[in-house]
C-alpha cells in the first residue's frame, strides 16, 4: 500500500492509501472524480528498516502527472 496526498486546484487536500499495483492514470481519474482538477500528487513509500535497502532511493516525492494522456 501507498499514501498518496493529492494538492487540488480549489486548495483542497485528500490522503488516499491505494495499493502500489494501481495504475497511475486510474490512480489520477479516481482522485480527479473525488475533488476535481488536481494541481500535484505528492506520495511516500514506507520506510526499509532492511539493511538491504539502498540510501540513494528516495522515501518521498513529488509526482506531477500530465492533465491529458
Amino acid at each position: 500500500m501507498m499514501k498518496i496526498l493529492v494538492n487540488f486546484k480549489s486548495g483542497f487536500k485528500q490522503i488516499f492509501i491505494v495499493p502500489k499495483s494501481m495504475l497511475a492514470v486510474e490512480f489520477r481519474n479516481m482522485a480527479r472524480e473525488i475533488g476535481g482538477n488536481i494541481d500535484s500528487i505528492e506520495f511516500s513509500l514506507p520506510s526499509r528498516r532492511s539493511s538491504n535497502s539502498s540510501q540513494s532511493e528516495p522515501a518521498n516525492g513529488v509526482l506531477r502527472l500530465p492533465e491529458k494522456c
